[in-house]
This record gives structure tokens, sequence and C-alpha cells, in this order.
């Protein structure tokens, strides 16, 4: 006979005795509370009078409950009736959809304790990763900056700096224009810039246009003619001809380029012509090239026939005058000259160039009649300061073969309350190539300054450690003798010598927000010609190996 829950004894079926049930007054503490023991799996009744705990229980519930009581039972001490209605337990669970306490609370707790302790070591594993990956692309930058970056640098070189004042000028000049009108028959004797006397013609007008061609084909050979023979006398004495055939071409390029942007054909073509002289006369000049004494014969052979093909004596259009020739005429000859120059104010000249004005009619061209002409500028106010009336001035002019011309400034108009100023300038040599040009861009020289040009970029400020002595009379300090150290800054670069960085000691003149302008210095210390200058300074100290 086995004991039911309450003590009794009861027979089991089959003959066979259940096993003695814990008694019902033992009871189970947790938090604190004293409540009646149970076993997993048993079907709970909330807050009922035979036990009072809720029937949702939490997994510290479980952990009390296994701490008191549950963990010294086994299964197999529970008797069969126990085991069969926690089997009929669990099955009308699932029938009504639901779950006992411990089925719901024991497999969640252990599945939350499992994931929380993942996710804490994916964290501790993250956070050592992204620190290798930091330490390591430090360590990799370091190294591709001490010996793979390449610098920027540039060799130190004596070059000459200009502070100018930047403006645009107007030419005044006496001009006399040619009346006439051209046909196909007519032929011009002369081109843009060449000096024609008083009485020499200008154009030559023939009976036909084939006359025409071939008098214009004459004159082309008798220029190719005359450069022949100034390419053999070049190559008698090529050594001082070579250096000054070069700077000539130099400046042919220059227009040549310029005529290029202003999309000026015809200039371009006359420098076409110009430039392939150059090239030949200095290819003959080196002794790279034989004389032309074959291709000499051969145009004065064609001279010879051409000549027969037209008349001696052609009507002519002379020259009026004299002076250069300029072939178009913009309108502004009889408003502007040099005798209103002296009387000109700035308010005048707008007013002269505001005009709508229009070349003349039928018109071959223009005389420039005085080698004396104006240039007027307006000048900034901020920028008169450094003009002086009656005193003498480099301009720098884009479309001049010289590299500048001088000029006296003859007067400065200055007007209170005004931004701009007029200066005017006088100029005692007229160059061909300025002969078609109004206005033009001009730099007005305000001083020039000769050394080492470095970017402003390069500078840094160097520390150095110097020796002083103090100043101060022994009377009022008795150790004034003594000598102390103090540290100062002075402007330095970062020059690369012998594949190492060295810092180097600059002597500043001069400076403006891109560059700057060093006397030379000798002594290790300094700067000194030749020398390669780091222009972008970056993770960059003395002493500092590099590629």
């Amino acid at each position: 006979m086995a004991k039911d829950r309450r003590g009794d004894a009861k027979p089991s079926k089959g003959g066979r005795s259940r096993r003695a049930a814990r008694p019902v007054e033992e009871t189970v503490t947790s938090g604190g509370k004293s409540y009646q023991p149970f076993k997993v799996g048993d079907r709970l009744e909330s807050r009922s009078a035979r036990n009072p705990r809720p029937s949702t229980v939490t997994a510290a519930d479980y952990a009390d409950y296994v701490n008191s009581f549950g963990a010294s039972r086994k299964p197999s001490s529970r008797s069969v009736a126990s085991r069969n209605s926690v089997s009929r337990s669990r099955t009308k669970g699932r029938a009504r959809g639901g779950k006992t306490g411990f089925e719901s609370a024991v497999p969640g707790s252990q599945i939350r304790d499992v994931v929380g302790r993942q996710i804490q070591r994916l964290r501790v594993r993250l956070t050592a990763s992204v620190i290798i990956a930091i330490i390591v692309g430090l360590f990799t930058y370091h190294i591709y900056m001490g010996f793979y970056v390449e610098y920027k640098t540039e060799i130190v070189t004596i070059s000459p700096y200009l502070e100018t004042i930047d403006v645009e000028g107007i030419s005044i000049r006496d001009e006399t224009v040619v009346s006439g009108s051209m046909s196909s028959s007519s032929v011009m004797t002369l081109q843009n810039g060449d000096k024609i006397s008083e009485g020499e013609p200008m154009v030559n007008i023939f009976s036909s246009e084939s006359e025409a061609r071939a008098y214009e084909r004459v004159s082309e050979i008798n220029r190719e003619l005359e450069v022949l023979m100034s390419m053999n006398t070049a190559s008698e004495d090529s050594a001082n001809t070579v250096g000054l055939i070069s700077k000539q071409l130099d400046r042919k390029m220059v227009e040549l380029n310029n005529a290029s942007n202003e999309r000026n054909l015809s200039g371009a073509a006359k420098l076409k012509s110009d430039i392939s002289y150059l090239l030949n006369k200095r290819l003959v000049a080196m002794r790279q090239d034989k004389d032309f004494n074959d291709r000499a014969e051969q145009l004065e052979k064609e001279k010879i026939e051409l000549e027969s093909q037209y008349s001696k004596q052609p009507r002519t259009i002379i020259a009026p005058d004299s002076g250069y020739f300029s072939d178009s005429c913009d309108g502004y000859e009889t408003l502007l000259n040099t005798s209103m120059a002296k009387g000109l104010t700035l308010d005048a000249l707008n007013e002269i160039m505001e005009k709508e004005v229009s070349p003349p009619e039928k018109t071959i061209g223009k005389l420039i009649n005085s080698f004396s002409w104006y240039l007027a500028c307006p000048v900034p106010a901020i920028d008169s300061d450094y003009l002086i009336k009656d005193a003498t001035y480099k301009l720098y002019l884009p479309y001049s073969n010289a590299e500048s011309i001088t000029a006296v400034l003859a007067r400065i108009d200055k007007q209170e309350n005004q931004d701009t100023f007029l200066a005017l300038f006088r100029c005692s040599s007229l160059a061909s190539e300025l002969c078609t040009v109004r206005r033009q861009p001009v730099k007005i020289q305000k001083c020039s300054y000769e050394g080492f040009a470095i970017p402003k970029s390069a500078l840094h400020a160097g520390v150095k450690k110097v020796t002083v002595k103090n100043p101060l009379p022994d009377t009022e300090y008795p150790r004034a003798h003594l000598v102390y150290v103090t540290e100062t800054t002075y402007p330095s670069v970062y020059a690369i010598v012998a594949g190492q960085i060295k810092e180097k000691e600059v002597s500043i003149v001069y400076g403006t927000d891109k560059v700057v302008i060093c006397t030379p210095k000798n002594g290790g210390d300094y700067l000194s010609l030749g020398d390669t200058v780091v222009i972008t300074e970056r993770g960059l100290y003395n002493g500092k190996l590099v590629g």
C-alpha cells in the first residue's frame, strides 16, 4: 500500500505499490517566503490558496527553487501517478495551446544566457579587431610617408622679380588717313609696320590682274633672295649669331601665340614665314645645313621670266607723309592726337572712348607721322603714390617685340574723391608691331628684385638657440656680465641634401601671398644656388631620410 499525498496508504493498480511522496506539510522557502513544493511540469494554479505562486515562472524563481528543494529530487523518485499526472497536465496544456510554467521559462532563460554570452564575446572580438586595424594602418602610413612619398621639389635659381601696376593703356598718336580704294589689279608695296618716306609709292595699280599677280610674285622673290643672302652671311659669324637668332625665335613664337588667341589669320601667316626663315637661318649659322646657292639661282631665273609679264611703270598712290604704315583704321584717328594730351583728363578720355565710332570708308590705311607718342593709363588711386611726374619708368607691353620700352611720366591727373587717376606716359620710340594696336595691357614697373624666388608654401618657422649677453650695467646688476641662452624663430625651408632633409635659413627681402624673394648668403646653414627645395611641407623634419 502506498501513501497518497495526504499521507494515507492506498492500493495501486496491478498490486504494485507507489513510492512514498514527500509529505505535503513540507514547505519550500524562496525569496524569503515559504511555499508548498511542486515538481517540474506540474500545472500551477495562479494565486490559489493551495499555491499562491504566479503561473509564469521566471528564471530567478526556478533558480531559487532548485537551490532550496528541487535539486535534491531526482526524476526516478517520482511515482507513476505523479508522472501520469505530469503527462496529463502537459497534454491538456498543449491541447489548450498553452505551456506549463517551466516549459516556457527554463529553456528561454538558458537561450538568453547563451546568446548574451556570445554577444559579449563578439563585442570583445570586434573591439580588438578595430584596435589592431588602426595600429596596423598607422604603422603602414608612417612607413609610406617615411620612404615612399614623392615630395614636390624645385631647384633654386637666381631670377628677377618685378612688382608692377597692371593697367590698360590707350595709344595717342598723330595719324594721317590715306584715302583710296583697292581693286583686283592693285598691289600694296608695303606691309603693316613698314616705314615709308613722303612721296614713295604705297600702291601700284596695273592694267590687269595677271600683271598684278606677276608683280606680287616678283616682290616675294626679292624678299626670299634677301633672306637667302642673310643666311649665307650668318654662316660666316655663327658664334655671335646663334644666340641672337634664338631670341628672335622666342619672340616670334610669343607673337604667334597671341595672334592665334586673337584669331588674327593674316598676322599668323606672316609670322609663319618669319619663323621658317629664322629656323633655316639658325641651321645655317650652326653649320647644320648647306648654303642656298642652288635655290637662289632658281629664284633669279623665275624673277627674270615674271618681270617681262607686267608694265614697268604702273599707276601709283604715293604716301602723303612719312611714318609707319598701318592698313587698318579704327575711327579714333581724328579724336585722339598728341596736341590734346597736355590737358587730357580721365573724364574726357572716358567720354572719347565711349563714343560710337566707325572706320572711314574707302581708305588704304593710315600713316603714323611722329615717333613721339603717348600712352594714357587709368591707374588705381592706391597705386598712384608710386608714380612721380617727370620720372622714367619701364613699361612692359605684350604686343611689342622688345622686352620693355622706356617712357617718361609726362603728367598725372589726380581728382579728389576719385578711385582712379590718369597717368600719361610719353614714349620716344615707336615699334612697328604697335602701329595697329589702340588698346593694350600695360605693366608699369614699381620696383625690381633679384634673388631666389621661392613659393611661399615652402616656408616654415625654424627654431634655434642663441647666446645673448645681459645688456644691463654692472652697477645696477652685479651679475650683468653673464650671458644667457634663449630660443628664437627664423624663416627657413627644407632642402634635400644627399637623400636627407636639411633645414636651411633664408633671408627674405620681398614677399607676396604666393612667392618670396631671398637674397643669397654664404654659409652652410643658408640656402644656396642649386639646392633642391621641398615645396610642400608634410611630415618633414631635420635629418629625415627620403627616397
